[in-house]
């Protein structure tokens, strides 16, 4: 048996994370129970089994059988922490006898900085993240913190979208203003993605004509847009007037110049005033009786809790009463698509699918569990973590995989887990846990404030990105932001006479080089990156990543980055492993261990060692690049 040296510090950080055992109680008992309790969260899975149990009852479906411990603990690090377990987690949690031990696990990666990488993936694909706002460098990198930040504190969700809705001022001051300014330009479109991301509802249809098959007309669409209608740059004329008297052939390389398009870019136009004028004027194209082109109309809301705005004057709450009805209770389908949302990423498939598509309760599989689920949801406050936690403690979780293909026309009926590919993340990740020791310790994305100008960070005494922006904000003229241009520029410049003395070293704060978890690296991938390759999302489209095969991943499965990041690196954390066992059938066991999360079976023992035999050495080379061309690494089971 396979002895890790780190096997009981992995043991003592899974007890310590569990404390004492639970007792279980049945959800809804007159005993009161904190929502988000151990006690709570144990009773709401058990309760989700019976509804499980039910629906099985009434199609007398065979309950799935359940699956080994080496399927849990793969299952469980691919779904929870978004990678393979390390050797090391995988002996500890088979060789452990606690009969706690899966719920051990499943806190071990919960608090894990594997669980928010995950969760970041999810988030940046859901919200089309990506490095910048602008081909020519408006960075979204305050945008990205403020996400991950939110992620880090496990900000409730209903916080998170009110706070991305309502979002107003600078980017430097408040990161959610990256919300809009990725749509920037295109504010119907960001209402569409808008409604999709978190109502699941699809309106953009109604952008240009009355929707076809839903009950949303054009002017539904205008009036929910109206909300957040007539934002703008902050005292974007100044620069807009300075700029044009400075943009002439001979005045390209002026520092005044340089520096007044730079703050162009990380200032003005990720800055954003106006709280929502609730109402807006329909297209001159608009062409139905139920209104003239060039109308004003007020705000109104087309589901859930009625909202009005008034259609001759403008407000100054838009956007604010917009975000209150959003995440209202009184809106079903708010709570109704994040649960959806997380039912599929800890469950593989939806309540419901497409998941941004809603779909009533009544109409899902079991109306009493999705109702029951929607009831939790808002029970816990909307914490995504405890909601996740929750799901990983029922029985459901565990079901086998089932054989068939789910036929997309019915309704999911919970029957076995559908097999699907690790997504371009997990397969990434993957191979970084056996190229690194410790995949969560790995450099990861860093963020400042600094003022960088040309690349090199620029040293003004008492300054950031912050206070700057605040500063330049204010001036509400050309002359006045000339005038602070000016006196930017010789706070510059040293007592020596030189600007160039001012810069420091070093690049601006960004992305992770190197080795990386994919949340750390730039967001999409460049082009032909692994990630993309693998089917990572381009960020133009919600939830637009794909699992789908072709030719380039068989290619850098074959050739590429597997090769060179695991077979033949001898750096890496698995053939380093391997060196210090000397036995033939221990190193086929930390392959497998390593790669599988499972020992081999005695038959593919003997198969691995009669390849050791015929080729000595080269043969564990070889045994790790036919492991990881497997179904079995590449499929979440």
């Amino acid at each position: 048996m396979l002895r890790s040296s780190l096997m009981q510090p992995v043991k003592c950080l899974l007890s310590a994370l569990l404390g004492a055992s639970l007792m279980l109680s049945v959800y809804g008992q007159n005993k009161k129970i904190s929502p988000g309790s151990r006690e709570h969260m144990e009773a709401a899975a058990h309760k989700i089994d019976q509804h499980v149990a039910a629906l099985f009852k009434r199609k007398q479906l065979t309950v799935p059988d359940g699956i080994s411990d080496e399927i849990f603990l793969r299952r469980t690090a691919l779904v929870v922490a978004g990678r393979i377990p390390t050797f090391d987690e995988s002996v500890a949690f088979l060789e452990s006898s606690s009969p706690d031990k899966r719920k051990l696990l499943i806190n071990y990666y919960m608090a894990s900085p594997g669980y928010r990488s995950s969760v970041t993936n999810w988030l940046f694909d859901l919200l089309r993240v990506q490095e910048n706002f602008t081909r020519r460098g408006a960075s979204a990198a305050a945008y990205i913190d403020f996400l991950r930040e939110s992620i880090a504190y496990n900000k409730p969700w209903d916080k998170l979208t009110s706070e991305l809705i309502t979002a107003e001022g600078s980017i430097w001051e408040d990161g959610a203003v990256g919300y809009y300014i990725r749509d920037k330009g295109m504010p119907l479109d960001n209402l569409a993605n808008t409604m999709r991301t978190f109502t699941g509802t699809r309106m953009e249809c109604a952008q240009c004509h009355d929707h076809p098959y839903e009950d949303w007309e054009r002017r539904d669409y205008f009036r929910l847009a109206a909300f957040s209608n007539k934002q703008s740059e902050i005292n974007g004329q100044s620069y807009r007037e300075l700029y044009r008297s400075l943009n002439k052939e001979d005045n390209r390389k002026n520092p005044k110049y340089q520096l007044l398009r730079q703050l162009g870019d990380s200032i003005y136009y990720t800055s954003l005033e106006n709280p929502g004028s609730g109402r807006i004027k329909l297209p001159s194209d608009y062409q139905y009786r139920d209104a003239d082109p060039g109308e004003w109309v007020g705000a109104r809301t087309p589901f859930g809790k009625m909202i009005r705005m008034s259609d001759r004057r403008d407000a100054e709450d838009g956007k604010k009463r917009f975000s209150e009805w959003l995440v209202s209770p009184e809106n079903p389908r708010f709570a109704s698509v994040i649960v959806n949302r997380m039912w599929k990423r800890i469950m593989g498939t939806g309540l419901y699918e497409p998941v941004d598509e809603y779909v009533e309760p009544e109409k899902t599989a079991s109306p009493e569990l999705t109702r029951f689920l929607i009831k939790l949801m808002q029970d816990l406050d909307y914490d995504l973590q405890k909601f996740q936690h929750v799901l990983l403690l029922t029985r459901t979780y565990t079901f086998s995989t089932s054989p068939d293909l789910r036929d997309p026309s019915v309704a999911y009926d919970f029957h076995g887990r559908q097999l699907q590919r690790m997504s371009a993340e997990q397969v990434w990740d993957s191979l970084v846990t056996l190229t690194s020791e410790h995949p969560d310790q790995l450099p990861s994305r860093t963020f400042s404030k600094a003022i960088y100008l040309n690349g090199k960070q620029l040293n003004l005494e008492g300054k950031n990105m912050a206070t700057l922006s605040r500063e330049i904000l204010s001036l509400d003229s050309a002359d006045k932001l000339e005038k602070y241009l000016d006196k930017l520029i010789a706070e510059a410049e040293d007592s020596k006479g030189k600007q160039d003395r001012m810069m420091n070293g070093g690049s601006r704060p960004g992305p992770a080089s190197g080795l990386a978890r994919a949340s750390e690296l730039p967001t999409p991938a460049p082009a032909g990156h692994f990630l993309r390759e693998f089917g990572q999302s381009d960020r133009l489209l919600v939830d637009s990543s794909s699992r789908e095969p072709n030719v380039g991943q068989i290619l850098d499965t074959l050739n590429g980055q597997v090769e060179t990041m695991v077979v033949s690196n001898e750096s890496a954390a698995l053939n380093k492993r391997l060196s210090s066992y000397s036995s033939p059938e221990d190193k086929i066991r930390v392959i497998f261990l390593s790669i599988l999360s499972r020992t081999p079976t005695a038959l593919e023992m003997d198969i691995m060692k009669e390849e050791v035999a015929q080729t000595g050495d080269k043969a564990y080379p070889n045994i790790i690049s036919a492991l990881l061309l497997t179904r079995e690494f590449l499929f979440v089971q």
